[in-house]
């Protein structure tokens, strides 16, 4: 049997009264690939918080090549010994470039400029990625970002890597790209840790499998005993047949295109009430079309409606119109962490909560009844800190943030299921369904065809300059892939 290089015993972590962990205990031996998986709010990110030293737990043991290391809650000093994380958002710092930040707080950071840059590219190189090292982060799509704080983790010295939702913003190509390279260090040693609810990725990766529930670990399985079915229904018992992809339903306004979207070459009919699927990579045309809508980027698009014509040319104008966008970056473009669960729920629409100055809390608090209902909420209490919740009911909050906004004509949204569980992302499409069925227009912009096939009606691959149309079906999302594929093997 491998070496065991990290373990973790009998922690116990309570957050108020709400116990996260129940003295439990994790191991990672050398060589293996372990996927962590669970609920939202089941303790993953507790879990990884205590192993990488941000959370400081009641009581517990950790150890790293057999010696004892103090679970002070402190970073820095688990770093040190070699272990990392790559966060579901990267922390990177916007202002520098992506050679000083994959270099920042390292012996490398006191070297000149051109060995910074060839560090950095060294550590890109390692995952197929090639970016101008002289960029400033702030100018990176979320995907590009994602690699940049990968590299970084690469760059230094690696026992155990812990990587939360690593895919999540990753088109197909560079997931496969990623997983090439855990398995290249997972065979020199390593021990990978991979927090994901893309159970494709998972079995395709992994090669031990930890569930947890509640805070306690309730499966602890070799990965090549599952397939799909099996492990959706382990992780949601009687969730598996709701939460999987579904054929789409048709509009039943087809063939009356309510909207046109201009953008680049591209005129694209919308019918009243569709979820349409942008389908494309990483960092792709799709993002940046929803960006130039919301009135956010460089590029123009423009919207017309009979003959009607509209640019948005910046957030408040788009709102005014009852266009909303929910990003994929959502921890750092739409929480206020100091605020409470219900107060970032309603932070846009304060005045409709407000009559003759003053706040009418009981009409905010129907709102979040509502989202907590349609979005089945967990975990937390509405007063809480929005930080309390788990990282999937934090993007659930955000999300219902515009869905319950006032008068929403046309939804926008980056990777809407990214970083939820099984069952939340069962409850993200029914309540998409519910919005379409009221006539609201909706736009999901993804580089997984997975959830393209879980909530859209139809769907766009987008590269380049090439627009396919795909229809639901048999094998919608396979047919998606090989339409990618075949458009990026022409260019």
């Amino acid at each position: 049997m491998a070496n065991t290089i990290f373990e973790l015993h009998d922690v116990h972590v309570q957050f108020g009264g709400l116990t996260a962990l129940h003295d439990e205990s994790f191991e990672v031996r050398a060589g293996e690939i372990i996927g962590l998986l669970g609920h939202n709010g089941a303790g993953k990110s507790t879990l990884v918080n205590v192993a990488t030293g941000a959370v400081r737990p009641q009581n517990g043991t950790m150890k790293i090549d057999g010696k004892p290391l103090e679970l002070a809650g402190n970073p820095r000093t688990v770093e040190q010994a070699g272990i990392k994380v790559i966060h579901q958002f990267p922390a990177l710092i916007d202002e520098l470039s992506i050679a000083d930040n994959i270099t920042l707080c390292r012996p490398e950071e006191r070297l000149s400029p051109t060995a910074r840059g060839e560090v950095a590219r060294n550590a890109l190189a390692l995952l197929g990625a090639e970016l101008d090292v002289e960029r400033p982060v702030h100018t990176l799509e979320f995907g590009e970002r994602q690699i940049v704080d990968l590299a970084r983790a690469l760059s230094t010295e690696l026992k155990v890597l812990f990587l939360d939702e690593p895919t999540g913003a990753l088109g197909q190509h560079e997931a496969d790209q990623l997983h090439d390279l855990l398995r290249r260090l997972a065979a020199e040693g390593r021990g990978i840790v991979y927090v994901s609810h893309r159970l494709r990725d998972i079995l395709s990766v992994c090669t031990r499998l930890v569930v947890l529930r509640g805070g306690r670990v309730v499966m602890n399985e070799r990965a090549d005993r599952f397939n799909v079915a099996d492990l959706s229904s382990a992780l949601a018992p009687g969730l598996e047949t709701s939460a999987a992809p579904t054929a789409a339903r048709s509009p039943s306004t087809k063939g009356k295109h309510s909207l046109g979207i201009e953008f680049g070459e591209w005129n694209i009919p919308v019918h009243k009430g569709e979820i349409l699927g942008l389908f494309g990579m990483a960092a792709g045309p799709q993002f940046r079309l929803l960006d130039a809508l919301y009135g956010i980027a460089d590029e123009n698009a423009q919207i017309t409606h009979g003959d009607r014509r509209m640019h948005c040319r910046s957030p408040h104008e788009a709102i005014s119109q009852g266009i909303y966008y929910v990003g994929a970056n959502r921890e750092r473009d739409g929480l206020v962490s100091e605020m409470s669960a219900l107060d970032n729920l309603v932070l846009p629409w304060i005045h409709h909560y407000t009559r003759f100055a003053t706040y009418s809390r009981s009409l905010a608090e129907e709102t979040y009844r509502r989202a907590e209902r349609v979005l089945n909420l967990r975990g937390g209490h509405i007063d809480a800190p929005v930080t309390a919740l788990s990282g999937g009911n934090r993007q659930k909050i955000f999300l219902g943030r515009w869905l319950f906004g006032e008068n929403p004509q046309l939804l926008l949204l980056a990777q809407p299921t990214q970083g939820v569980d099984v069952g939340a992302r069962a409850d993200i499409a029914a309540a998409l369904r519910e919005l379409s069925a009221a006539g609201v227009t909706v736009l999901v912009a993804s580089t997984e065809a997975d959830e393209i096939e879980l909530l859209c009606d139809r769907a766009l691959t987008l590269h380049g300059s090439e627009c396919v149309e795909t229809l639901p079906g048999p094998d919608w999302s396979e047919r998606l892939l090989r339409s990618l594929v075949e458009i990026v093997s022409t260019h």
